[in-house]
């Protein structure tokens, strides 16, 4: 691993030969002002003579060596350790050049510790290296020392971290999370809170480590059920706050979970109608369909649609949906009405034996549209062609395929209780978890 030290470099040397002494590092990376600047600081770094000016604990005053020749830096190479500024005041040009500059350290070593002092230098300087720095997760310190004036600090006392954890958290938090979880990207918002707690977790408090590991394990939980493990969700759902933050979502849940025992089962389960598993398919279509995963969302809305008859055909007619094929009855009607296997002889089979009401006449009323939607499915990637399914497609045959789903349940009669529970969004982060984090000063 090889140690970068960053240090912004002003009008006293003692902070930098400070900081040096308490980091070690492997190589200095010097942040001056240069000409034009009226007053550069690079003179301090790399100038003739006796440019740096020491003060000692009684006041006296030294002109000793520049400060490559103090810190005895060997091999010393200006154009890759010095960051020249024209404009030690311009604090967007000194972000944006330090910016580049860490990209180029990334790409020299391969294996890269950076740690940055920003005790010298302009208000600017000192700045754009933190911002930096903090976006980087850098370790940050400052050199503390007694002032004797506004200017600089004339006798160190020793380097202390600066702690930006926090912060760095904080704007995770604030603005890269909402924006994944408002498309339910939960796998991608867990994985960036792993790469911040590993960076930092020999600096977190017992509170900080237990906050971030809630978050962890309830966006962990959400993922498990965006992927069908609705079980194993709904257990680990207790080990973490969103049981009590969120309980209209683990009701859901449950109703869920006993819809697909009643219709794996064949055993009635109390206070489920037996279609939840099919309305909570229609949300994971929609989850998939906001973060412009068409083909995906209409896979699954091609399953809802197939699901919903099943289930009607195993809860209204009394055929179980496993062996429904294998019926000797259901294999005479095939014969007589010329019916496929698939989810066209699903509907087509209803639409014989109901007539005019039923699931299959509600479907009948709006098939041609079904069909082409369909159509979009079969010809997709994950159907049996090569063409992408366009976001028209999948937002009207959401629509069609969620609006016969709650016509099926009021022709069935069923009475539909509380409302399907979509997975929370950035809501998440109104989880005590969070704001152990959100609210706290830094």
């Amino acid at each position: 691993m090889t140690r970068v030290l960053l240090v912004t470099v002003g009008g006293s040397p003692e902070p930098i030969l400070q900081a040096c002494r308490a980091h070690q590092p492997d190589e200095v990376i010097f942040i001056c002002s240069a000409p034009p600047c009226r007053a550069p600081s690079l003179g301090q770094v790399l100038g003739d003579g006796t440019p740096c000016l020491h003060v000692d604990g009684d006041g006296r005053q030294e002109h000793r060596p520049n400060l490559v020749r103090q810190l005895e830096l060997q091999d010393f190479q200006p154009a890759l350790q010095i960051v020249a500024l024209p404009d030690p005041d311009d604090l967007a040009a000194i972000h944006r050049q330090l910016h580049s500059f860490c990209r180029s350290l990334a790409e020299r070593f391969s294996r890269l510790e950076i740690i940055g002092d920003y005790s010298g230098g302009t208000k600017s300087m000192s700045a754009a290296l933190a911002m930096v720095l903090v976006e980087q997760g850098a370790a940050l310190s400052l050199v503390a020392g007694e002032r004797t004036n506004l200017v600089r600090i004339e006798r160190s006392a020793g380097t202390r971290p600066v702690g930006i954890a926090v912060l760095q958290l904080q704007r995770l938090l604030q603005d890269q999370l909402p924006l994944l979880l408002a498309d339910h990207f939960y796998d991608r918002a867990g994985q960036l809170l792993r790469q911040w707690r590993v960076l930092h977790q020999e600096s977190l408090d017992a509170g900080s480590l237990e906050a971030i590991s809630e978050l962890e394990t309830s966006l962990s939980v959400l993922m498990l059920w965006d992927r069908f493990c609705w079980e194993a969700a709904l257990d680990h759902s207790w080990e973490c706050q969103l049981s009590r933050q969120h309980p209209e979502l683990i009701a859901w849940w449950k109703r869920v979970v006993a819809a697909r025992q009643w219709l794996e089962q064949d055993d009635p389960q109390a206070g489920v109608t037996g279609y939840e598993l099919v309305q909570d398919l229609l949300l994971n279509a929609e989850r998939r369909g906001r973060r412009g995963w068409f083909d995906d969302a209409v896979a699954r809305l091609y399953r809802a649609l197939e699901l919903l008859a099943q289930t009607y055909i195993q809860l209204e007619k009394g055929y179980n949906h496993r062996s429904f094929w294998d019926d000797e009855q259901i294999r005479r009607d095939c014969n007589d009405w010329s019916i496929r296997r698939g989810v066209n002889g699903l509907y087509w089979w209803l639409r014989q034996t109901e007539g005019a009401e039923g699931l299959g006449a509600l479907a009948a009323r709006q098939w041609i549209q079904l069909r082409e939607l369909l159509n979009a499915r079969n010809d997709s990637l994950l159907g049996h062609g090569l063409l992408p399914v366009r976001q028209a497609d999948w937002q009207s045959l959401q629509q069609r395929v969620t609006n016969l789903v709650t016509s099926a349940l009021q022709e069935a009669g069923c009475q539909q209780g509380p409302l399907p529970c979509q997975l929370p969004g950035p809501a998440l982060l109104d989880l005590p978890a969070a704001q152990h984090f959100l609210s706290v000063q830094p």
